[in-house]
C-alpha cells in the first residue's frame, strides 16, 4: 500500500512539474522561515535561564527622578536602596548590586618587560555575595572571598587568553588608569564567558569596597549608578512583597532628600514627583524595553511578536498555496478517482491515498527547508545579533516541532483537497460533470485573498517602518550631528595640553571649530538635584555637562537669550546656560527675564546665575523625551567623571579628504600622547546605533515581505494557468465569434484584480491597528500615511495584472481550432 502511494506520489510529481515545484518551494519556505523564528524566539526568551536560583532573583527599578516623566522607571538605584529594602523585607534572603565603570587602559606587564594594553568597557565593581546569588561558572581560582578583597579582580576566560595566553592568570597583576587615576588588582579567578543569552554583560569584575565613593555614598538613594538585586525566600508572596515596597521610600528616602535637596519626601511628593521602587524579575529584564537599563540593551518584545506573526503568515501562505494548487488540478484526476471507486477503493482509502501525498509532499520540502537553513542560519543571526547555530536544533524539542509542523502542514495544505477529491460520486466523475468546479471556486477566492491580504499588510508594514526610521534618522534633534567627531579620553592629556591639543586640530584644514566637553550626546548620564531661587519648586532635576566657550558653536546649538561663556568673562565659572526646557520646568517665563536668575546648588553652598538659554536638544537621542539641561565651565566646580572629550565640526568634500583629516587628526594625537590609543566616533552613527534593533527588524521584515510576494505570486501563477486551461474552448469559441486578443486578456485578469482590491481593502485596517502598536515604542513617531497602502496595493495588482495579462495574452494568441478540438 505505501508503495503504491509512493509511486503515485511520484507519477504526479513527473506529470505535473510546474505545480509540484511551486508546491515545495511555497512549502520548504515556510519550514525554513518559521524554524528560523523558532530559534530566534528560544533564544531571545531563554536568557538568564541558566542562572540556578533565576525564579527568586529580581531587580530593584526605580523612579526615574531624572526626568520630568513620573512614570518612567530606570533599572538602577542608588548604593543604600539594597541595604533598606534588606532590612525591612524580611522575604528578602540576600542582595546585591554592580555598578558600571567608565572604560579604562588595562595593562599587563610580564616578566620580560613586555607590556599588553588595551580599552576594556565591560568592568563592572560589585558586591562580594554576587557570585553567590548568579551563577556564573568558575573555572579557576578559590570560590571563597573573591570579590571581598578589594585588590583582587576577577576576570573571564577570553580576557584572560587576551592578556596571558596559556599561561596561569591567577596571581597576575593587571594595572588600571582611568581619567589620571591609576590602582591596580590582582587576578583572584577567571569565569567561564559570559553566555551570550545573559542579561548581565561584563568582561571583568572588581571587588565594590574597592571604590572609595562607595564606601561614603552607602547611605545615599540619590547616586542612581547601582544595578540592585534581591533574592527573595522561595515561599515569598510576590504580591504581598510588592505592597510593603511602598512605604520604603518614606522612611529610608528622607535622608537622603534633606540631606542632599534640603526638603523633606513629603514636600518632594507635594511637587507633583514620585519615588518609588519596583521589583522585576530576572526573566523579564531582557524582553522589557519599558525600563532604563545601564548594563545592556531589552529587546522589544513586540519585533518577537512580529517576527512570529510573519512566520505564521509565511506558513500560512504556503498552505493556502498547496490547498488551492492541489484542488485546481481535481479535474485532471477527477475520473482517475472515479475508476478507482468503481473498481472498489473507499472514499476512505482515496483520502488517505491523498493525505499520504501531503505527507510526502511536506516531508520532502522538509529537507529542502532544512537545507536553506542550514545556509539561513549564519546570515540571520548577523542581522538579529543574535547567537544562532544548527547545533540547536539537534535537540528532541526541535526535532518534535519540526516533525509536529509537517503533520500540521500536511493536514492543513492536505486536508480539504483530500475530502474534497474523494467525494464525487464516480458517475459524475466518468461523465465529466466535476469539470465545473464551482463549489470549489468560493474557497480558492477566499483562499487568494488571504494570501494577498498578507502580502499588502507586509508590504505595508515595511514601508511604514522605512519611514519611521527614515523620520528618526533625519529628525531635527536640536544640534548639528552630522559631520561632527568626538574624540575619547582626552583625560589622558593635563588641561593645558587639552587646550592646546584642540586649538591645533582648529589649524587643521577641513576642521572649522573644537571644543572641550565632559559629554557628547547622546552618551550623556550627569545630572543632580538644583534648588531655583525666586521659583514655585523647591527642587527640581537637571542633566548638565561641562564645556568651554566653543562647544555652542561646534555643536551649533541655538542661543535663544543672552550670551555664551566668554574668557572675557572671568566669573562665568559661577554663571550657568540652561535649555528652555529647564526654564519651563522652573517654572520661570521664557524670555529675557530669566537673565539673572540664579540656581542653588548643594544647600547652597554654590549659586550660579543664569547668563543665557539655549533651545532644547537631544542630549540622549531620540529614545527619550528632552530633559531639563544645563550648560557650566570646567571650572565650575561641578562634580564630572573626570572623562574629557574633543568634539569637532568637519567640512569634508568627499570620503578621500575625511580619511585625510582623520589621518591628520591621529598624528596630532601621537604628537601629545604616543601611548595612549586614538578613538573617536561621529555622532551622527551613534545616533543612529540606538535604532539598531529596529533597523534589523526593518531588514528581517523585508525578507518576510519579498518571500510572502513570491510565494502568493507562484501560488497566482499556478491558478491563473489552471483558469486558462479550464477555459480553452471558451477562449477559441470568442476568438472565433470576433473576439480581440486585448478582450480575452482584460475577461480573464478581471476576476484576478477584483481579487486583489478586495485584500487591499481587507489590508488596510489590520495593518494600521498592528503597525500603531509598533510605533508606540517610538517617542518621536510618524503619522501613518495612505500613501503606504496606495503604494502597496497598487504593486501587488500591477504584479498580478503582468502574471495574468502575460498568461492571457499568450492565450489570446493561441489557433482557436486547436483550442475546440475534441479531447
Amino acid at each position: 500500500m505505501l508503495k503504491h502511494y509512493f509511486s503515485q506520489f511520484f507519477r504526479n510529481l513527473k506529470r505535473n512539474k510546474l505545480f509540484s515545484l511551486i508546491n515545495i518551494l511555497g512549502l520548504s519556505a515556510g519550514i525554513c522561515t518559521s524554524m528560523l523564528i523558532y530559534l530566534y524566539v528560544d533564544y531571545q526568551t531563554s536568557f538568564d535561564n541558566f542562572h540556578e536560583n533565576r525564579e527568586n532573583i529580581y531587580r530593584v527599578n526605580q523612579t526615574f527622578i531624572w526626568s520630568d516623566q513620573v512614570d518612567e522607571q530606570f533599572g538602577s538605584t542608588g548604593p543604600g536602596v539594597v541595604f533598606s529594602v534588606a532590612e525591612d523585607l524580611p522575604e528578602v534572603t540576600r542582595g546585591t548590586r554592580l555598578l558600571k565603570l567608565n572604560a579604562s587602559l588595562v595593562t599587563y606587564e610580564n616578566k620580560l618587560g613586555q607590556k599588553i594594553s588595551h580599552m576594556e568597557s565591560g568592568v563592572l565593581a560589585a558586591d562580594s555575595n554576587f557570585l553567590d546569588i548568579f551563577s556564573f561558572e568558575l573555572l579557576h581560582g578559590n570560590p571563597k572571598d573573591l570579590l571581598s578583597d578589594p585588590s583582587n579582580i576577577v576576570i573571564t576566560e577570553s580576557i584572560s587568553k587576551k592578556y596571558f595566553g596559556d599561561h596561569d592568570p591567577l596571581g597576575q597583576v593587571l594595572q588600571f588608569e582611568y581619567a589620571g587615576m591609576n590602582y591596580s588588582h590582582r587576578v583572584a579567578g577567571v569565569l567561564k564567558d559570559v553566555p551570550s543569552n545573559s542579561s548581565l554583560v561584563f568582561d571583568m569584575l572588581t571587588p565594590m569596597n574597592s571604590i572609595p565613593r562607595v564606601k561614603s555614598q552607602n547611605w545615599s538613594w540619590l547616586w542612581t549608578g547601582f544595578v540592585t538585586f534581591v533574592e527573595l525566600n522561595p515561599n515569598a508572596n510576590i504580591a504581598e512583597v510588592r505592597a510593603k515596597l511602598k512605604d520604603i521610600p518614606r522612611r529610608h528616602a528622607e535622608q537622603t532628600i534633606q540631606s542632599l535637596m534640603n526638603m523633606s519626601y513629603q514636600d518632594y511628593l507635594d511637587e507633583g514627583k514620585k519615588w518609588d521602587i519596583f521589583l522585576q524579575p530576572l526573566s523579564d529584564i531582557h524582553l522589557n524595553t519599558n525600563v532604563l537599563n545601564r548594563i545592556s540593551t531589552p529587546v522589544n518584545m513586540n519585533s518577537i511578536y512580529a517576527y512570529g506573526l510573519a512566520a505564521g503568515f509565511i506558513i500560512l501562505l504556503s498552505c493556502i498555496n498547496f490547498t488551492n494548487l492541489t484542488t485546481t488540478q481535481h479535474i485532471k484526476r477527477a475520473k482517475f478517482a472515479g475508476i478507482k471507486k468503481l473498481l472498489g477503493s473507499s472514499r476512505w482509502q482515496l483520502s488517505l491515498g491523498y493525505m499520504t501525498e501531503s505527507f510526502i509532499y511536506c516531508l520532502g520540502s522538509a529537507l529542502v527547508g532544512m537545507v536553506l537553513l542550514w545556509y539561513s542560519i549564519p546570515y540571520f543571526s548577523q542581522l538579529t545579533e543574535s547567537e544562532l547555530t544548527f547545533g540547536h536544533l539537534m535537540n528532541i524539542k526541535v526535532v518534535g516541532l519540526l516533525f509536529g509542523l509537517i503533520a500540521f502542514m500536511s493536514i492543513i495544505a492536505g486536508g480539504y483537497p483530500a475530502l474534497f477529491l474523494s467525494a464525487f460520486k464516480p458517475i459524475d466523475a466518468m461523465k465529466g460533470k466535476v469539470k465545473t468546479g464551482k463549489g470549489s471556486a468560493p474557497l480558492r477566492n477566499g483562499l487568494v485573498i488571504i494570501q494577498f491580504t498578507v502580502s499588502v499588510i507586509l508590504i505595508s508594514s515595511t514601508l511604514i517602518a522605512f519611514d519611521q526610521l527614515s523620520y528618526s534618522y533625519t529628525k531635527d534633534v536640536g544640534f548639528t550631528k552630522d559631520n561632527l567627531g568626538a574624540l575619547k579620553n582626552l583625560e589622558w592629556m593635563d588641561e593645558t595640553k587639552r587646550e592646546s591639543f584642540i586649538n591645533e586640530l582648529t589649524q587643521i584644514p577641513g576642521i572649522n571649530s573644537a571644543s572641550i566637553c565632559t559629554s557628547v550626546p547622546p552618551d550623556h548620564w550627569s545630572g543632580d538635584q538644583f534648588e531655583p531661587i525666586d521659583a514655585t519648586i523647591q527642587t527640581t532635576p537637571i542633566d548638565y555637562t561641562l564645556i568651554d566657550d566653543q562647544y555652542l558653536g561646534t555643536l551649533g546649538i541655538k542661543l535663544l537669550y543672552g550670551r555664551n561663556f566668554s574668557d572675557d568673562f572671568s566669573d562665568d565659572k559661577n554663571n550657568v546656560i540652561i535649555s528652555e526646557e529647564a526654564v519651563r520646568d522652573i517654572g520661570w517665563d521664557l524670555d529675557e527675564s530669566v537673565l539673572g536668575k540664579k540656581l542653588s546648588y548643594d544647600h547652597g553652598n554654590q549659586v550660579f546665575k543664569v547668563i543665557g538659554v539655549i533651545s532644547d536638544f537631544n542630549y540622549r537621542g531620540l529614545r527619550g523625551t528632552v530633559d531639563a539641561f544645563a550648560l557650566f565651565t570646567h571650572d565650575s566646580g561641578m562634580f564630572d567623571s573626570g572623562r574629557f572629550n574633543g568634539v569637532f565640526s568637519i567640512d569634508a568634500a568627499s570620503s578621500t579628504q575625511l580619511t585625510q583629516i582623520l589621518n591628520t587628526i591621529e598624528l596630532k594625537w601621537q604628537e601629545f600622547v604616543s601611548d595612549r590609543p586614538f578613538e573617536y566616533l561621529f555622532v551622527d552613527e551613534a545616533f543612529a546605533a540606538n535604532f539598531q534593533a529596529e533597523q534589523n527588524f526593518l531588514e528581517v521584515l523585508s525578507i518576510f515581505s519579498s518571500l510572502a510576494i513570491l510565494i502568493a505570486s507562484l501560488g497566482l501563477l499556478g491558478i491563473i494557468i489552471y483558469a486558462i486551461e479550464q477555459r480553452t474552448k471558451e477562449i477559441g469559441i470568442r476568438k472565433i465569434v470576433g473576439a480581440n486578443v486585448w478582450q480575452i486578456a482584460v475577461l480573464l485578469s478581471k476576476q484576478h484584480a477584483k481579487l486583489i482590491l478586495a485584500s487591499i481593502v481587507l489590508s488596510v485596517p489590520l495593518t494600521w491597528f498592528m503597525m500603531q502598536q509598533w510605533l508606540e515604542d517610538f517617542e518621536y513617531r510618524i503619522d501613518i500615511s495612505p500613501f503606504v497602502f496606495l503604494v502597496s496595493g497598487l504593486a501587488i495588482l500591477s504584479l498580478t495584472l503582468a502574471i495574468s495579462g502575460f498568461h492571457s495574452v499568450k492565450a489570446g494568441f493561441s489557433n482557436p481550432v486547436d483550442a475546440i478540438k475534441d479531447e
